[in-house]
């Protein structure tokens, strides 16, 4: 990667860094609320040109919310896009992303596989005969996707995720009640609760992405992903991965990007690259705020339209 890419975004760092004070880390778990505020970290890969990193990029977090994007991916791999998309929308959301009033709606499944509920619908369509082994299911896929064997489920974070499952939990059994699911509703949640605990850094995130930017069929280790899936993943991202937030993200910054209340951030810029953002600063939506504004430099920087 050249140096001029790496000023750029040491550059870049330095000018988000003073914008971190605005919001605040996550309260959710007890591992979130350990992070600091001012931390920040970015990871684009740039395919062929190679990795461009600045800030602290040897921080590790959980993926929480951005599970979504690789459980939908594996989601239509193993099972197509009928499928898939019979069970869970392809709407904006409204209220909250763990709100059950998010797939009472029209269809009546859950409006997007990004909010809570059509997450956990999708969690019920991945292989595995117990939660232990849909979750290295996922783990497997993540693993492919970034060319990072070491990456794993961190255990604390996903018992913490448990004991604080509640909301999940109703969203689970109303979901069960209704047939949407058919996997015993506390199996799913712990199934559902490693995936959002995998432990990942800002690189892994952007090499992902990378993989998600390809506009033509791509293999990557086992995986034979589809272009057209990897199409409506980038689409879905746009307009609903940054949750209250996403319609003004989409008209103000236009990178299809998904964000976890651990500040983990994706973007994915089709053809062209992949950007991984680490920011635990959240704002009032828990989108993190580097992320955010780091998207939007780059969107400025490439003039998308």
């Amino acid at each position: 990667m050249t140096v001029t890419a790496e000023n750029w975004l040491a550059e870049l760092v330095d000018e988000v860094r003073p914008c971190l004070d605005e919001g605040a880390v996550s309260g959710y778990l007890p591992e979130l609320r350990a992070a600091r505020i001012d931390d920040l970290a970015i990871a684009i890969d740039y395919g062929a040109d190679g990795i461009a990193t600045a800030g602290q990029c040897d921080l590790t977090f959980s993926v929480q919310s951005v599970v979504k994007v690789f459980t939908l991916l594996l989601a239509l791999h193993h099972r197509g896009e009928e499928y898939v998309f019979e069970r869970v929308g392809c709407e904006q959301g409204i209220g909250s992303y763990n709100s059950l009033e998010t797939f009472i709606r029209g269809s009546g499944v859950p409006v997007n596989p990004f909010v809570n509920a059509g997450a956990l619908v999708i969690a019920d369509m991945l292989p595995g005969d117990d939660p232990d082994e849909r979750a290295r299911g996922v783990v497997e896929f993540m693993r492919a996707l970034t060319g990072n064997p070491t990456i794993a489920v961190n255990s604390a974070v996903a018992r913490s995720e448990l004991r604080l499952a509640d909301r999940n939990r109703a969203l689970g059994y109303f979901l069960r009640s209704h047939r949407m699911i058919s996997t015993d509703v506390e199996d799913l949640l712990w199934a559902y609760c490693q995936m959002c605990a995998i432990e990942v850094d800002v690189v892994d995130l952007a090499r992902a992405a990378r993989v998600l930017a390809q506009t033509t069929d791509t293999t990557v280790g086992e995986y034979a992903l589809r272009v057209e899936h990897l199409r409506r993943v980038r689409r879905l991202m746009l307009f609903a991965g940054m949750y209250e937030e996403s319609g003004r993200y989409a008209c103000d910054v236009g990178i299809p990007a998904k964000c976890g209340v651990s500040g983990a951030t994706l973007g994915v810029v089709s053809r062209r690259m992949g950007v991984g953002v680490y920011g635990p600063s959240l704002d009032r939506f828990g989108n993190s705020i580097g992320g955010l504004r780091v998207l939007r430099h780059l969107a400025d920087s490439l003039n998308l339209d």
